[in-house]
């Protein structure tokens, strides 16, 4: 069985795609910057987190089994 010599262009691609994957990666695990209120800007008066509004009862109402 004979060798055939490596396909250096479809390897130097192969190369390159795959050092474009681990920049994209690095670059999406980068810590997004933290945002700055702009001064005399209020604070949000909503709070966070889970709260029962009257959707959320009506869903809970007919969701009832009994």
């Amino acid at each position: 069985m004979e060798l055939t010599p490596p396909d250096r262009p479809r390897r130097a691609f192969l190369r390159a795609a795959a050092g474009a994957s681990l920049l994209g990666a690095l670059a999406g695990a980068r810590a997004p910057a933290a945002a700055t209120p702009a001064a005399g800007a209020a604070a949000p008066t909503a709070k966070a987190g889970y709260h029962e509004t009257e959707h959320i009862r009506t869903y809970y109402r007919s969701a009832r089994y009994w």
